[in-house]
């Protein structure tokens, strides 16, 4: 495997909550992660913007469960010069913790970069490590998670039966992020309880007692609305360019529309179900009639029209 620039390797534990030494395992549960160097990106999350590579989870030996059994997963990358850790549910990424331009500087030259802490990292595997434990309990039901804005009223809190899941604040941002930390907040909580238990989304985030704070900045302005029929495309073009010339990534949530400008953010309400998500636009298409938008297969998969192909829905155009 070969990569352009310097190359650092981090072996991390899922479990764990420290950094160990790259030789040791922790509950027989690592992940391997290649970091090269950074370069700035005004697009985050897209692999040609960061132009890195990423190792998925592997297992350490035969015995031990792979990242199939899993269904949380830690990836290190750089986004715009800096150390980003992006915690993916069932291959879909949820939100991302970022570091600094320090944390990803010392592990690319660390002559022992598992042995490098960063809080984004430490907080990346704890709630991996959540994640994976709520996974198998049997009591657990994705409806229990919520978010909830603070008193402080700049951080959010996603919480599962009332207890605390992770703060959301200015070190945490959506995969593909709105820039606006309430729509993330909301997003990354409906992502988890799609995927965690194929929960209901929630339409607006619960005040907290204390905070008698009316949220602001969750709706964009929406520019058009439009109705039509959805698909989806993936396997097939899975590492090719998309029409603005980034490598299409099955697993990001992006879309194609014949004529919106790359980049735009749309909504998209499968109206069969009442799910919901916000993609990018980064290709070109359908060319089928009657359909208005080709999704990729992670923003079918949470929007629920992966076995049906196609889906009515409505697409709200929300600028860039």
């Amino acid at each position: 495997m070969t990569t352009l620039g310097t190359t650092a390797f981090l072996t991390l534990s899922l479990q764990g909550s420290q950094a160990f030494d790259a030789k040791d395992t922790l509950n027989q549960e690592t992940v391997e992660t290649q970091i090269t160097n950074p370069v700035d990106s005004s697009q985050p999350l897209t692999p040609e913007n960061q132009n890195s590579s990423i190792v998925n989870p592997t297992a350490t030996d035969s015995n031990s469960p792979t990242s199939e059994n899993q269904m949380a997963t830690l990836e290190l990358h750089r986004w715009k010069y800096q150390l980003a850790v992006t915690v993916k549910v069932s291959q879909i990424p949820v939100i991302t913790f970022l570091g600094s331009r320090a944390d990803l500087a010392q592990l690319q030259h660390s002559d022992n970069p598992s042995k490098v802490e960063s809080q984004a990292i430490i907080r990346g595997k704890a709630l991996v490590a959540r994640l994976n434990q709520l996974s198998q309990e049997q009591t657990f039901k994705s409806q229990s998670i919520n978010v909830n804005i603070n008193q402080d009223k700049r951080s959010y809190t996603i919480t599962v039966n009332s207890q605390e899941l992770i703060k959301l604040d200015q070190g945490t941002i959506l995969p593909d992020t709105t820039n606006k930390l309430a729509a993330d907040a909301l997003q990354i909580t409906n992502r988890l309880r799609r995927l965690m238990g194929d929960a209901p989304p929630l339409t607006a985030i619960a005040q907290t007692p204390q905070s008698g704070y009316a949220t602001q900045g969750m709706q964009k302005r929406v520019a058009a609305t439009r109705k039509g029929m959805a698909s989806w495309y993936g396997p097939g073009f899975h590492g090719r360019l998309t029409a603005n010339g980034e490598r299409y990534n099955q697993y990001e949530l992006t879309a194609a529309h014949r004529n919106l400008p790359f980049g735009t953010q749309v909504r998209v309400t499968n109206l069969s179900n009442g799910r919901t998500i916000i993609v990018r636009i980064n290709d070109r298409g359908p060319y089928a009639h009657g359909r208005i938008i080709d999704l990729s297969k992670g923003a079918a998969k949470i929007l629920g029209l992966v076995s049906s192909g196609v889906a009515p829905v409505q697409i709200e155009i929300l600028g860039r």
